[in-house]
């Protein structure tokens, strides 16, 4: 790939496929934006989701029928205000980028089946306009990479568009983590050497929040981030600020929540990044249910749905872990179970903003937030997520409806829970408050890739304009306060298991 693009016209016309390469023109940007990173004799055929400073795009080239990923982060088009000397969580998107395409490559032979490959990383750097120039900065720095192109559905896409019944997922859900856990996690298994906690998880909310006060301070200011704590939904929580410091201050909580192995890990399993390249199974699966076919058949069609049968691939893999990058990140395994995020989370919700928000703060200045979920959104069927059921514990993994109840069987099966000589419980046996916990900085830690800005029009620094970055930030206050209700013996159960004492 040369360094240089040829800025092309628009053509009046772009061949879009929503099955394969979804997402509409309108959630992208610019088309004078998105040509200048195609060369002549390229036809663009579709967009790609984007997180926060990236742009991918579809393309064909003459004479070939292949199509190609081309990936491109630039300071360009990010929002939040990343330090180009951010190291470990706070790794520009950018330089991320880079990190991404080296680790991709160095994937061991046992794991390189599971994840496209990359090549033709470019860095460059592009000039400022003279009247956008800020901070005594001239240039955006920016990172370009092709990869292979994985045909099919992502996981998020085909819930949203097919709404399929929560059995459904609960299956495609233990196909992912069984592979993640059996293939992936058992790559250069290590005992974890210590300080995970405040490197990986404390200071990563800490610089990130940093990160979202300084691009959106009106909507992250003191009156949202600086009281000791928050009502969501009615329910008081404990804020950031406050929760951190409990988890510090009690030398019990460090040991219990310290990761006790790194390996190899996705690292970004959001649902979003993990592609389904046959759905024919869950196509049929979901058929028998609705036709309220036989137990026979419907549990035959269900067994049938496996990774091998599925297709499942990964791809924007973190490639940042603790203390290392790229071909050498390695880090805690329990980032992989953030496939929970998109569903009990509310993720898929709030990113595609099926909600509504409303904030305002009492005569104690104690901001009260509260989200509702837009009924009937195409994620509710599949994930039935009834906020009493995590919350307070109201699981029923007898009947299962909604997918947090079906979190412990799966979770059982996973890790073999049930067997008294399980090696997981060995090795790790608080990993149902780690998993609260993890769930909690995954979404606290969030909100810079959220905050919004439409191309040519000047940043909206306000409560609903960036409502989705400060439902992500709640939704993780209410996890990292289930993780400390279980350290100080409050929750005995969650999520339909029972927590472990401090003493196990």
């Amino acid at each position: 790939m040369p360094d240089e693009f040829d800025i092309l016209p628009t053509p009046s016309s772009i061949e879009e496929s929503d099955q394969e390469l979804g997402y509409a023109m309108r959630h992208n940007p610019l088309s004078r934006t998105v040509y200048s990173y195609v060369k002549t004799g390229e036809i663009i055929i579709g967009l790609g989701r984007g997180g926060s400073g990236s742009l991918t795009i579809f393309i064909k080239k003459e004479g070939d029928e292949r199509i190609t990923v081309r990936k491109i982060l630039s300071e360009a088009m990010m929002t939040a205000k990343w330090t180009r000397q951010g190291e470990g969580p706070m790794l520009p998107p950018f330089v991320k980028a880079r990190c991404q395409a080296e680790y991709l490559n160095a994937l061991p032979r046992s794991v390189r089946c599971y994840f496209p490959t990359a090549s033709d990383v470019i860095e460059r750097e592009i000039p400022i306009p003279v009247d956008l120039r800020e901070d005594g900065r001239t240039t955006h720095r920016e990172v370009i990479y092709e990869m292979e192109y994985v045909p099919g559905e992502d996981v998020s896409q085909f819930i949203e568009k097919h709404s399929p019944p929560t059995a459904v997922v609960a299956r495609l859900y233990a196909e992912i983590l069984s592979v993640l856990n059996r293939v992936v996690h058992t790559v250069d298994r290590v005992p974890a050497p210590g300080e995970t906690l405040d490197i990986s998880y404390f200071k990563k909310i800490e610089d990130r929040l940093a990160v979202c006060r300084r691009t959106a301070p009106s909507t992250f200011n003191e009156h949202l981030l600086g009281t000791g704590r928050i009502l969501i939904n009615g329910v008081p929580y404990l804020n950031w600020s406050t929760l951190l410091a409990r988890f510090r201050k009690d030398p019990e909580f460090l040991r219990i929540l310290e990761p006790p192995f790194h390996s190899l890990v996705m690292g970004d399993a959001n649902t979003e990044n993990i592609k389904i390249t046959n759905v024919a199974p869950l196509i049929l699966a979901q058929r028998l249910i609705d036709s309220h076919a036989s137990a026979e058949d419907v549990d035959r069609a269900l067994a049938s749905i496996t990774s091998e049968s599925l297709g499942i691939r990964f791809l924007d893999p973190r490639a940042v872990g603790f203390r290392s990058v790229g071909r050498e990140a390695r880090d805690d395994p329990m980032y992989d179970n953030k496939p929970w995020h998109n569903s009990i989370g509310h993720y898929d919700e709030i990113h595609h903003e099926y909600f509504t928000l409303r904030i305002r703060f009492d005569v104690r200045h104690t901001p009260c937030v509260d989200i509702e979920y837009i009924d009937g959104n195409p994620y509710q069927r599949s994930y039935l997520v009834r906020e009493e059921s995590v919350d307070c514990g109201n699981i029923d993994t007898a009947a299962p409806q909604g997918m947090a109840d079906y979190f412990a069987p799966i979770m059982t099966a996973l890790y073999g829970l049930d067997d008294p000589d399980s090696l997981h419980v060995r090795d790790d046996p608080y990993w149902l408050i780690r998993f609260a916990f993890t769930m909690g900085t995954h979404f606290t830690a969030m909100p810079p890739y959220h905050l919004q800005a439409e191309t040519d029009v000047p940043f909206t620094d306000n409560y609903q304009i960036q409502r989705r970055p400060v439902a992500i930030y709640c939704e993780g206050i209410k996890w990292l306060n289930w993780a400390l209700q279980m350290l100080e013996g409050e929750r005995k159960e969650f999520l339909g298991l029972r927590v472990p004492s401090p003493s196990a």
